[in-house]
């Protein structure tokens, strides 16, 4: 069963987005981030996941599944991708960003790029990691979070939209990717889907 949240806003063409959250991690439940807690599933998230795979498996298909780098999203949707014999784009813009309080007065500035993106080996073959797309972003601060944000609109508008899409990404990123499609604050839940109905604008 979806979590739905159903919204109309306007894009070129029509588009239905699936938005998911990866599960829940280690870090998530117990509020302790390092490197050893960040992409490690808690017993909860494993169930999630499981679950997430089952109500995915039951939805019609996606013409296209885009997915954060982050090992915790990548993980997510592979017992999916497995299922289905499918594979996903990794999207660096789908990255984690605008974590931590909201500051008085934010406002977008700039971000940049690190490093190429790592797939684990136990995944390979099932992602697909683009020319030119292949670095994570870089957001330093809330800011420039806001910056990565407003390039992964543009990006999605130009790039993406006219498609039935999933989109596997976080909360923070994701929550200000959904206010900026639809002008409401969506809560963002752990493996939990959200969709977004986009109409013609025609």
């Amino acid at each position: 069963m979806i979590a739905a949240y159903a919204c109309v806003v306007a894009l070129q063409r029509k588009t239905d987005l699936i938005f998911v959250r990866h599960g829940e991690t280690v870090a998530n439940a117990t509020g302790r981030y390092n490197s050893k807690t960040l992409n490690a599933f808690s017993q909860k998230g494993k169930a999630e996941v499981e679950a997430l795979t089952k109500e995915l498996i039951a939805d019609p298909r996606f013409e296209l599944i885009l997915v954060s780098p982050s090992p915790r999203a990548l993980y997510t949707i592979a017992p999916y991708l497995r299922a289905t014999r499918q594979r996903a784009t990794v999207w660096p813009l789908l990255y984690e960003c605008c974590t931590g309080r909201r500051p008085r007065n934010a406002a977008a500035t700039r971000f940049g790029f690190g490093g190429k993106i790592a797939i684990p080996k136990d995944l390979a073959g099932l992602f697909v990691v683009e020319n030119g797309h292949d670095k994570y972003p870089v957001a330093s601060d809330y800011n420039s979070g806001l910056a990565q944000v407003d390039a992964s609109i543009a990006e999605f508008k130009q790039r993406f939209s006219g498609r039935r899409i999933l989109l596997v990404g976080h909360s923070g990123h994701g929550g200000q990717f959904i206010h900026a499609l639809t002008g409401r604050w969506q809560k963002v839940d752990n493996a939990k889907e959200i969709e977004i109905r986009m109409a013609d604008q025609r």
